[in-house]
C-alpha cells in the first residue's frame, strides 16, 4: 500500500498533517528522519517539516533523491528554510498557514501517476 511519510518531531503538526491527508483519502504515517532507511515499503511521498534541524532536513532530502518527491512546509517567517527547500528540489514548499488549504493537493500532485492515494 502506498503512503505518505510525514517527517516531523512536532506532535501537533504531525497529527494535523496526518488528519488533513486522511480526510483527502491519502494514507499517511508520521516517521522519524532516521527511520526512512528502514521503511518497508518506502513512502511514495515525503512531507518534511522545515522546523527540523538542518542536518535532519538534509538527511531526508538526500534519502528521498530518486525515491520519492518531497513536499516541505515551514513558518512563513522562516524565509531561509523555505528558500532552502526550494533550492533542495522539493516538489512543493508550503507555509504552515497553507497546510489546511494546500497540503492534500500538493501531496496528490506529487504522487506517481500509477500510485493509488
Amino acid at each position: 500500500m502506498q503512503y505518505t511519510a510525514i517527517v516531523t518531531d512536532d506532535l501537533f503538526l504531525g497529527t494535523k498533517a496526518q488528519d488533513i491527508l486522511r480526510r483527502a483519502g491519502i494514507a499517511a504515517r508520521r516517521t522519524a528522519p532516521g527511520a526512512l532507511d528502514a521503511a518497508d515499503p518506502a513512502p511514495a511521498v515525503v512531507v518534511l517539516d522545515l522546523g527540523l534541524p538542518l542536518e535532519k532536513r538534509v538527511q531526508v532530502v538526500h534519502w528521498a533523491q530518486d525515491k520519492a518527491p518531497v513536499v516541505a512546509f515551514g513558518p512563513h517567517v522562516d524565509a531561509e528554510s523555505l528558500f532552502w527547500a526550494r533550492q533542495a528540489g522539493c516538489a512543493a514548499v508550503l507555509t504552515k498557514g497553507q497546510l489546511e488549504a494546500r497540503l492534500a493537493r500538493a501531496v496528490a500532485g506529487a504522487l506517481p501517476a500509477d500510485a493509488p492515494p
